[in-house]
């Protein structure tokens, strides 16, 4: 883009090339700039929906959390169960889980064991299904 300002003043200037070779450059010139302007608009359009959509994305997120912490009071667990249940379903393993809580390994397996019981799952990837299927049914 500089070089085609810089060729034009050039041109201008020394008025050897002619005006059918001045004509052609300008030519090419707002053509490009025209070209620029409308991709840099569209780039901004661009923003604007990414910027709605990952405030959707996060309102969504939040309303599935909702969703899941009402299932989880209505299966009966307990705070700690719920935010093992939340860490289960990240996929975190027993070992990050504990560590991410400061309990031991042994205590997570028993409070995953509860959970699976009272939402009568098989393990962790039920609990997980159990949310993503009602996600799924309009698909």
């Amino acid at each position: 883009m500089v070089f085609f300002i810089f060729d034009i003043i050039s041109d201008v200037l020394s008025n050897e090339d002619g005006f059918l070779h001045l004509s052609l450059e300008l030519m090419v010139f707002m053509a490009i700039s025209l070209v620029l302007f409308h991709e840099l608009q569209h780039v901004k359009s661009l923003n604007k929906v990414i910027i709605k959509e990952k405030s959707k994305t996060a309102r969504l997120a939040g309303e599935l959390l909702q969703v899941m912490k009402e299932q989880f009071s209505h299966w009966g667990l307990t705070v700690s169960e719920c935010e093992v249940s939340l860490l289960l379903i990240k996929g975190l393993s027993m070992k990050e889980i504990a560590e991410a809580r400061q309990v031991k390994e042994k205590t997570v397996r028993g409070q995953a064991t509860a959970i699976y019981a009272k939402a009568n799952c098989a393990g962790r990837h039920e609990l997980a299904a159990y949310f993503i299927e009602d996600l799924m049914r309009e698909v």
